[in-house]
């Protein structure tokens, strides 16, 4: 979010922010104005962009560079004949016909193209944590959406052996395509003893204790599930 506003910045806009106080405590920009509060910010603006996602616990907006806790209703409320962008809107925003609401998560061609830096994280942190080189590696790949997808292909280039763990059997179809190996969840447990990294996509409770504990040790573990984790 704050490279957003340093972009928005350099290409001439005004840019009013809130709950960033601590990334711009000690840096100035006169492009930017840092708010005193949630509306001063949002009374200067005619589009407000949030969070991706904009709350983590349904309650308060996402916000790391703040100590500051703005409650969703409160945000909500101050919305009227806004332009609002932000990821995971909740359904009450929509209410109020006057609010243009954009959820960036409900744009395909975006969540597309966010996946792929996501994906080529993993491989980086991969390759720093990893004892052994991901040639002929066992990864094992929980859940075949956006990433899951993405990181099939490019482990796979990368010359490891990638199994991946899905439930429709289209998607084990399009998995044993790609040449990768298909599980499905009851069968994990037999195959993760031999595993050196684990990459989790799935938000929910699936990498569970049986399989954690017949893990190697030096076996890495990734997750890039999105809120809310069960663990």
């Amino acid at each position: 979010m704050v490279r957003l506003v340093e972009l928005l910045s350099e290409e001439s806009y005004a840019v009013f922010v809130f709950g960033q106080e601590k990334y711009w405590k000690d840096r100035e920009n006169k492009k930017i104005k840092v708010c005193k509060d949630l509306k001063e910010c949002i009374d200067a603006s005619k589009t407000i962009i949030s969070a991706m996602p904009l709350s983590k616990n349904n309650i308060t907006v996402n916000c790391e560079y703040s100590d500051e806790q703005i409650g969703l209703f409160k945000l909500y409320e101050k919305l009227s004949n806004k332009n609002f962008f932000a990821g995971k809107i909740p359904d009450f925003f929509y209410k109020d016909k006057t609010i243009n609401n954009i959820d960036l998560l409900k744009i395909e061609e975006l969540t597309i193209l966010n996946a792929i830096p996501t994906a080529e994280g993993a491989i980086k942190i991969a390759l720093e944590e990893m004892e052994e080189t991901i040639h002929e590696s066992n990864v094992l790949i929980y859940g075949f959406g956006r990433i899951g997808k993405i990181l099939c292909r490019r482990f796979l280039d990368l010359g490891a052996n990638v199994y991946c763990v899905a439930r429709k059997e289209a998607d084990f179809a399009w998995i044993r395509e790609m040449r990768c190996l298909p599980l499905k969840y009851n069968e994990v447990e037999n195959f993760v003893t031999k595993t050196n990294l684990l990459i989790n996509t799935v938000p929910s409770l699936v990498v569970n204790k049986n399989v954690l504990e017949k893990l190697k040790k030096d076996c890495v573990i990734i997750d890039l599930a999105s809120l809310p984790r069960r663990y």
